[in-house]
């Protein structure tokens, strides 16, 4: 099996308190907004803090799968925030070394918030009716993750 491997990190200074971006960007339910393609469906569990899931869809390669997001960290600071979740295709067997990660963390600066998003994906792809460019993929992950940051940027901001 083919995997698509890539660690994407982006990092963006926001004029907001570190407060508003977390309430933001470690929203799980505000990521629709904020990552292109996906759809939340439905919070299963949790109050929306540590090992809250989520059921979802993300298009992948043209096609809307059906995924999980867990929450596996989400602590506040005083000065930083860590908010890491595990995102798993429910179309891809769990026996596979298959996953994604989405990571904020950020630090409180003078005059607002330093925002990092590293997002690491080890996926498989499958489909032997198409030729698969993945320099052209990874480029469309990291315009999507610099789409994303900004768009945290500019709910904060406003």
């Amino acid at each position: 099996m083919d995997y698509i491997k890539s660690n994407i990190k982006k990092s963006i200074f926001i004029e907001a308190p570190l407060v508003k971006v977390w309430q933001y960007a470690a929203n799980v339910g505000n990521w629709e907004e904020i990552h292109e393609g996906l759809k939340i469906v439905k919070q299963i569990s949790g109050d929306g803090g540590l090992s809250s899931v989520y059921k979802a869809e993300y298009d992948m390669f043209g096609k809307m799968v059906p995924v999980n997001i867990e929450v596996q960290q989400s602590e506040l600071f005083p000065e930083e925030f860590v908010m890491r979740a595990a995102i798993r295709v429910d179309t891809v067997d769990p026996a596979e070394d298959s996953f994604v990660r989405q990571n904020y963390t950020a630090k409180a600066e003078e005059g607002g918030t330093t925002l990092n998003l590293e997002s690491i994906q080890n996926i498989p792809y499958v489909d032997k009716n198409k030729t698969f460019d993945k320099e052209a993929y990874q480029e469309k992950r990291d315009e999507l993750a610099q789409q994303a940051i900004e768009r945290i940027r500019l709910f904060c901001e406003e």
